[in-house]
């Protein structure tokens, strides 16, 4: 039997990513983000400032019980957003620079 490891965490933070940029003007957040490059750096942003959760792929999962430190989903997800939003304006600052040139670039 084959095993695979899987990032349950991935997937969410991908299409929460999507939602909260959709939130923004597209210029400049929805501009720099839609580069591969950029959104790249913002979902390893993301994901190295959150708990990530992994399950193998071709085993039979535990049964999962639930502890009173567990937090709520929307917490979580909150929790989510407010890293994102942050995750956002930090590579903005840290590319401005570039972005500036790249935005010149196709203005041009």
């Amino acid at each position: 039997m084959s095993f695979e490891l899987i990032n349950l965490t991935l997937p969410t933070v991908l299409r929460e990513i999507g939602e909260v940029l959709d939130d923004y003007p597209e210029h400049p957040y929805q501009s720099a983000f839609s580069i591969h490059e950029f959104r790249q750096k913002l979902i390893a942003h993301v994901l190295s400032q959150l708990p990530n959760h992994y399950t193998i792929a071709g085993e039979p999962a535990p049964a999962r019980k639930l502890s009173a430190a567990h937090r709520s989903a929307l917490a979580e997800r909150m929790y989510r957003e407010t890293v994102i939003r942050g995750s956002i304006l930090h590579i903005l600052r840290e590319n401005a620079d570039r972005l500036s040139h790249i935005f010149q670039q196709q203005s041009a």
